[in-house]
């Protein structure tokens, strides 16, 4: 089967909009306007208050995980001829990108379920709840941070791949790796020391913004340079 190079990136840019679009949906237009820090009392009442927001906002990002693994997939065959293994390694740490994901969803299901029967129960069994309900979105937030590192590896390795390949730009692939590589580092500085990550945070993940953004444009307006890609395809050892 011989692939179209130039509808397979518009196809991954396409998919990676979409990714880029509903996780700012569900962080920025939800989660930033429901949780109050350092609230517990008030978050978990604009949780039971919003609810069919909130549920929206999980619906969101469990669906960019099925689109993870669309675009773990679909990347491994657009820079397999950049190098095989490599490609094949970075979609391997995509897809464990993805099902990380997926579990810490659970954090952020978990409040509606804390809230469901709290209409009835005393002070101190609802400020129990509320605890729990800030307790499983720290969770959450940990989880993200650990998903980060396998996230961090796979743009490193694409970074690379592009970098190597001859049918996208250098460029591109070089803001891909630092951007990888600040991912990499916020998650081990939250780990090793989080009052330093809470000094460079969030701009220690602006190169991640801009390096998936100009990806994302990039594979949808300009493609691929099919010649090059083809020419790289033919050559690989069968």
């Amino acid at each position: 089967m011989t692939e179209d190079p130039r509808k397979l990136a518009r196809l991954i840019g396409a998919l990676y909009a979409y990714i880029m679009i509903a996780a700012m949906f569900a962080e920025a237009f939800v989660r930033d306007r429901v949780v109050v820090p350092g609230n517990p009392a008030a978050t978990a009442q604009r949780i039971s208050s919003s609810e069919t927001l909130w549920r929206w906002g999980v619906a969101a990002d469990v669906s960019t995980t099925l689109c993870d693994v669309a675009v773990a997939a679909l990347l491994y065959v657009l820079l397999r001829p950049a190098g095989r293994s490599a490609s094949r390694t970075a979609a391997f740490f995509r897809l464990a990108y993805a099902a990380a994901m997926a579990a810490n969803a659970v954090f952020l299901v978990a409040p509606l379920l804390l809230l469901r029967d709290t209409a009835d129960a005393s002070a101190s069994d609802l400020s129990r709840v509320q605890s729990l309900v800030t307790y499983s979105l720290r969770l959450h937030g940990a989880g993200f941070d650990v998903a980060l590192v396998l996230f961090g590896a796979h743009l490193v390795l694409v970074g690379v791949l592009i970098v190597r390949s001859t049918f996208l730009p250098t460029w591109l692939g070089a803001a891909v790796t630092v951007a990888g590589s600040c991912y990499l580092a916020n998650s081990f500085i939250g780990f090793i020391a989080p009052a330093v990550a809470s000094s460079v945070f969030p701009w220690i993940l602006l190169p991640g913004l801009f390096a998936e953004g100009a990806l994302t444009l990039w594979l949808l307006i300009a493609g691929v340079n099919a010649e090059c890609w083809n020419l790289a395809n033919r050559a690989m050892p069968a």
